[in-house]
């Protein structure tokens, strides 16, 4: 039996092969593995940003309810294992290993190696089978027409927006863009969007009236307004929904840009409620209130105000800078990391002009981005700025930079998140260890 840490190396060196859009391979795998897939129905959840927030709290809600539910989401922050969950419990070492070993051996019988995110996929199929689980959320990779997520048929597809990211692979317009997204809608499967772009949502309803699937868009279908029950309550919203009204509900998740996501979610539990899934609302209310999402406005601190936030692209580095301003600080510090292949101006341009200085880092990974081409980029914007070469040792300086009443936001990259959640949980678990100990 291969060792955990032999299992990560195999999955790791599936990186080589890269990304390889389509669906034949993972059809031709998930068959030999008898399409565990097709075991329990689902919901598919895509976009540019917030996919990984709505399948949260969607995946809360149904917990909630004493479904048994899988959840499958990309990519990590700190562990592999955060991948899989079933009832909000990550897959374990040893089922992992399991997992593994079954789609390696399905993969003899494929005429070449899966790439790292179908075998990923596979092994989520496989462990959710296994677990006979009721239901499964599954969240795209990237795209979703030729994402390996996009062998299912839901009860419902859900697209939260769409954005200018990934455009080597998915277009250089948000028209072509939205067709990939737009790509995960199934014949005659009701569809759920809070898009608000009009090309892109031209594009979601061509693809949805091709389809014979009904849509439902956010402010149109459903909406959510300030709390008519709980008046003052800025953290308290309305859901006015497809057919159903929930009012008072309150979310765990921070940033006002978290109602729309939350406002997809509850669409999604509305139409697969109609299909037999049954959501009460009160664990709708429980889940959203419950719903654990790290890295997304994530409050690490509060003197000073310690934010991580995974924000990667222009649109997601907006509605950080929105969240962000809807709390109370004196100074910002920003530390940023950022991947090459990613809008890098486009982020600075909507980060940058808010903060009083910035920590320039990289995180361990290929795809980041030099310290020398960052520094350059924010010249124009003329921040009092320093490079600090990892993440954590930028996490130290911007922490001893900082008064009590300053705020510190560390962002640009997922990886860049990850690491300083990793290097912070364990610098805030230290402190309190001390405290305890005096």
């Amino acid at each position: 039996m291969p060792s955990y840490d032999n299992i990560l190396k195999y999955l790791f060196s599936l990186h080589r092969h890269g990304i390889r859009p389509g669906l034949g391979p993972i059809s031709a795998l998930l068959s030999i593995l008898g399409d565990p897939q097709n075991a329990y129905p689902s919901v598919h959840i895509g976009g540019t940003n917030g996919k990984g927030s709505t399948s949260a709290m969607f995946e809360s809600a149904v917990r909630e309810a004493g479904v048994t539910v899988g959840l499958y989401t990309s990519p990590h922050l700190v562990r592999f294992n955060e991948r899989i969950r079933v009832n909000g419990a990550l897959i374990s070492d040893s089922d992992v290993i399991k997992a593994a070993s079954i789609v390696k051996r399905a993969c003899q019988g494929l005429g070449e190696d899966p790439t790292f995110f179908e075998f990923t996929t596979a092994m989520a199929f496989v462990y959710f089978r296994e677990k006979r689980i009721d239901f499964a959320v599954l969240e795209t990779g990237m795209g979703g027409r030729l994402d390996a997520t996009n062998v299912v048929t839901p009860l419902v597809s859900v697209i939260t927006n769409v954005g200018l990211d990934h455009m080597e692979y998915l277009g250089d317009s948000i028209r072509d863009i939205a067709r990939e997204k737009a790509g995960i809608i199934k014949k005659n499967v009701p569809v759920v969007t809070a898009c608000e772009d009009v090309v892109a949502l031209r594009e979601i309803k061509r693809e949805s009236q091709k389809k014979g699937s009904p849509l439902y868009v956010l402010d149109k279908d459903f909406r959510t307004r300030d709390s008519s029950a709980r008046p003052g309550r800025k953290d308290a919203f309305d859901y006015i929904g497809i057919k159903k009204n929930i009012t008072g509900l309150e979310l765990n998740l921070k940033g006002m840009h978290q109602r729309k996501n939350a406002a997809c979610a509850l669409a999604a539990l509305e139409i697969v409620s109609s299909a037999g899934i049954a959501v009460p609302e009160i664990a709708v209310r429980k889940g959203l209130k419950k719903t654990l999402w790290p890295a997304r406005v994530e409050v690490l601190g509060k003197r000073p105000l310690l934010i991580i936030d995974a924000a990667h692209n222009p649109s997601g580095a907006r509605t950080l800078k929105e969240a962000l301003e809807g709390f109370k600080y004196r100074r910002l510090i920003l530390v940023l990391g950022i991947m090459a292949d990613k809008d890098i101006d486009g982020i600075l341009k909507e980060l940058a002009p808010s903060a009083d200085s910035v920590i320039l880092t990289t995180p361990r990974t290929e795809r980041a981005a030099g310290l020398d081409d960052l520094l350059e980029r924010l010249a124009p914007y003329n921040k009092k700025a320093m490079t600090v070469s990892s993440v954590a040792r930028a996490c130290g300086v911007a922490l001893k930079e900082a008064g009590a009443g300053d705020a510190v936001c560390i962002a640009g990259s997922i990886f860049t998140a990850g690491e300083a959640r990793k290097y912070l949980e364990k610098r805030l678990k230290d402190q309190a260890a001390g405290r305890r100990d005096r």
